[in-house]
């Protein structure tokens, strides 16, 4: 890991839904839903494979190369606009970040055009709102936030199984339910009342995140740090512990196993602290 890459996970955006702290959603869009077609799967197959091994830059171009060829369908777009997202964290740059994020969120918006029926494009238009939180002012983040929490519940309306829908939903109960005052007073303003979060939902999102995908180090890393902001330390020490147990198979886990080890240092040297609260 990189020292620019921890950096710009420890100056994201309070609501950067991608992973425990990290930014969100490595490995966020299933490679397939089981209505997709075989000609589909068979399609998109070489880059599925190149985006396993996280050969990103190659993967994209591959997706490129058929979007150019004329395919045009909702989960080639979803898988494009993942892409550009994780991109994001190859570079230090933040104008190239914001520019990789916009890209992103425009392909993830036409995969929802493409389909409104496909799950995917839903979760990749809510993460791509979280990914580009970091570089909005505190009325437009809150405005992202409404955008993250619909376009995931939404994706999990239509697809139940999709683990990071479960993901970004706890991850947004949590935001919320520990915004400081000043952002808490901002958010009756642009939602008209504060919006319903709670840490217990927090939890209850990211069991069911977990037992979706157990293997997946963001959503303990993340449940991790909803359970400190509950004061149940000893089960946030076993999710941190969990969490930093699992190999490394996305693009952030060894950025979210780096956060996990901070926590859990914080954790044993100053119990009932909030570690993550800002």
């Amino acid at each position: 890991m990189t020292h620019g890459k921890t950096s710009a996970l420890r100056t994201k955006s309070w609501i950067a839904i991608l992973s425990a702290a990290g930014l969100l959603l490595i490995g966020w869009v299933p490679l397939l839903q089981a209505e997709d077609t075989d000609s589909t799967i068979a399609t998109l197959a070489p880059g599925d494979a190149l985006e396993v091994k996280l050969e990103t830059k190659e993967a994209l171009q591959l997706y490129l190369d058929l979007e150019k060829s004329g395919e045009t369908g909702a989960e080639l777009l979803a898988r494009i606009a993942r892409e550009y997202a994780e991109l994001m964290l190859d570079t230090d740059s933040k104008v190239e970040k914001q520019r990789l994020g916009e890209v992103a969120l425009s392909y993830a918006k036409r995969a929802v055009v493409a389909d409104p029926m496909n799950a995917n494009g839903y979760l990749a238009v809510s993460i791509c709102y979280g990914r580009l939180a970091i570089f909005q002012d505190n009325k437009k983040k809150l405005e992202y936030a409404r955008e993250i929490k619909s376009n995931a519940e939404e994706a999990l309306r239509l697809n139940p199984k999709l683990d990071y829908a479960d993901y970004v939903l706890g991850a947004w109960n949590y935001e919320m339910a520990n915004l400081n005052i000043v952002l808490r007073e901002m958010a009756k303003v642009v939602y008209g009342q504060l919006p319903q979060a709670s840490n217990e939902k927090a939890v209850e999102y990211l069991l069911q995140a977990i037992e979706l995908a157990p293997q997946r180090v963001a959503h303990h890393i993340e449940l991790g740090r909803a359970y400190v902001a509950l004061g149940k330390m000893d089960l946030a020490r076993s999710e941190f512990e969990k969490g930093l147990a699992l190999p490394s198979l996305e693009k952030d886990d060894e950025i979210n196993k780096t956060l996990g080890h901070l926590a859990l240092d914080k954790l044993n040297k100053k119990p009932l602290t909030a570690i993550f609260h800002k």
